[in-house]
């Protein structure tokens, strides 16, 4: 796992390194800059224009540090300051006075809007503002900002520096406007807010540059993410154990004309190696799902979520199974429920969902509620009295929308705070799924970098369900599921996307990609 950090979090970070442990700020600073100018060297070839703007705090300073060492390494190089030079931290008036004695130029504002006039450059550099900025940019640093982007959108590269200008560094958020970077070379941990969107699309490629933090001893609170790469575990399979032992996922999914739903999900919980898929469904769905997932048990369910009169409980081969006897309970033998892909909002499945949480609840295995478990949930709110800590919702920004009374863009302004105020609130493992999935538990929060756009498409989430309650069925704990889940099936997006091209792909590639997914993870 690797650290995501926010504004405040990094600047403790800074603290601790600077005041505690002693290093000095231009000792970092110098580090920093030398991770900037080498990917400068790499954008700009020898004898290049390098222009940079800088403003007047440490971010600047990186900036005109940056500077000097693209100058001694053969580039032409013209730096336009931003701000009341007098103003300046004294890192930066240390830097900017280096500079003067190697006679690189430096303007201040009124000279860098004389910017049409000059010769194009071959790299643009964006060391305005650093992590610490909260307001929107207005005056000369939003026309500098603007000057910045026209110059991207005319082929010029841009390099940002630890953050692009204008971008909330814990929030993803633009402040007024904000620089469009192609490269952004950040110090020492990857900030949040270039990790969510639309800061992602601002931060361009992220190079995160180890300028030798040590880190803090308490990192409580800091989001977490699984690193490029990264192999995480899965849960270990006796050689001698049989399909109890691996677990079984009763999934109540596929209301009429909805087997598709059912189909992923329960697929998907059996590629993620759950011993046994049990799918409650509509008596419509049994012969397609007695086709696509032999593999299954299906259980017909009535209007009241009963077994079906003299349907028993029927395979996928149509042969019959000892029925329900009147009073025991569905999930006598499941050691994990899944809840709601396709199951309908109407008055019979909220009688079926309040059944099944509440027995769920009495032999205390763990859940996932999706799609229309959710919709019944926001629209019945006695419901959430039978959620937990072994509880795992999986909603999408509508549904979350409905589940909290927010709007979708109040939402999308703060996932990672929208997702954490709901753990907190209802005790519940929170997967807030968007373009970044963000999850919050106990644990903590995590949000998910792997998967791409592809993904949206139907069906997709139902995958999801899937693989986290097969996870659980196989003894992970809630949060561990719902992290690695998410994970797991973002990269089978990427997978699918690398065979099919994200345009093409769809739920069922995604679902196909999984157990390539899961091989290589072992």
């Amino acid at each position: 796992m690797q650290y995501l950090l926010d504004d405040r979090q990094m600047k403790a970070v800074d603290r601790y390194n600077i005041e505690e442990i002693g290093i000095p700020s231009l000792v970092l600073m110098e580090r920093a800059a030398l991770f900037v100018a080498a990917e400068g060297e790499r954008l700009c070839p020898e004898g290049g224009l390098v222009r940079l703007v800088c403003g007047t705090g440490n971010n600047g300073a990186d900036g005109l540090a940056a500077a000097r060492m693209l100058f001694l390494h053969g580039r032409r190089v013209e730096v336009f300051l931003l701000g009341r030079p007098e103003r300046a931290t004294e890192e930066n008036k240390v830097q900017r006075g280096i500079l003067q004695k190697l006679g690189v130029p430096v303007y201040t504002a009124g000279g860098f809007f004389e910017y049409d006039k000059r010769e194009s450059a071959s790299l643009v550099v964006d060391a305005l503002f650093g992590i610490g900025l909260s307001r929107p940019l207005e005056g000369e640093a939003a026309e500098a900002v603007s000057r910045m982007n026209e110059a991207g959108k005319a082929g010029i590269p841009i390099l940002s520096v630890d953050v692009p200008s204008g971008l909330a560094a814990g929030t993803g958020r633009v402040l007024g406007v904000a620089v469009r970077a192609d490269v952004t070379v950040t110090f020492g941990y990857e900030k949040l807010g270039m990790a969510l969107y639309p800061g992602t699309e601002y931060a361009g490629h992220r190079v995160v540059a180890d300028i030798g933090f040590a880190e803090p001893p308490d990192m409580a609170g800091v989001v977490r993410t699984f690193c490029p790469g990264e192999r995480g575990w899965l849960p270990k399979r006796a050689a001698d154990g049989n399909k109890g032992t691996f677990g079984r996922v009763f999934l109540a999914a596929g209301s009429p004309g909805m087997c598709g739903a059912a189909y992923f999900s329960g697929k998907a919980a059996g590629v993620s190696g759950a011993g046994l898929v049990q799918i409650g469904t509509a008596r419509e769905n049994v012969p397609v799902l007695q086709t696509l997932f032999p593999e299954a048990v299906v259980t017909v369910l009535d209007a009241d979520g009963e077994p079906g009169k003299g349907s028993g409980e029927t395979d996928a081969r149509g042969q019959s199974r000892e029925p329900f006897r009147e009073g025991s309970g569905l999930l006598g033998r499941a050691s994990v429920l899944v809840a709601g892909p396709g199951l309908s909002v109407n008055a019979s499945a909220g009688r079926l969902l309040k059944m099944l949480l509440r027995e769920r609840k009495a032999c205390g295995i763990p859940c996932v509620l999706d799609a229309d478990a959710l919709n019944l949930l926001a629209g019945e709110r006695e419901l959430l009295a039978y959620l937990d800590e072994k509880t795992i919702l999986t909603p999408h920004m509508g549904e979350m929308a409905r589940l909290t009374g927010k709007t979708v863009e109040e939402l999308k302004a703060d996932p990672v705070g929208a997702a954490r105020a709901f753990h907190e609130t209802h005790g519940v493992v929170c997967v807030l799924k968007d373009a970044r999935t963000v999850v919050a538990s106990e644990r903590g929060v995590y949000v998910n970098l792997s998967g791409n756009d592809g993904m949206a498409t139907g069906g997709s989430g139902d995958v999801l369900s899937g693989i986290i309650g097969g996870l659980l069925a196989g003894g992970m704990e809630p949060f561990e599921a719902a992290e690695t889940g998410v994970y797991l099936h973002g990269l089978a997006g990427d997978a699918a996307a690398e065979r099919l091209g994200r345009r093409s792909m769809m739920a069922g590639d995604i679902l196909e990609a999984a157990a390539g997914v899961f091989r290589d993870w072992e």
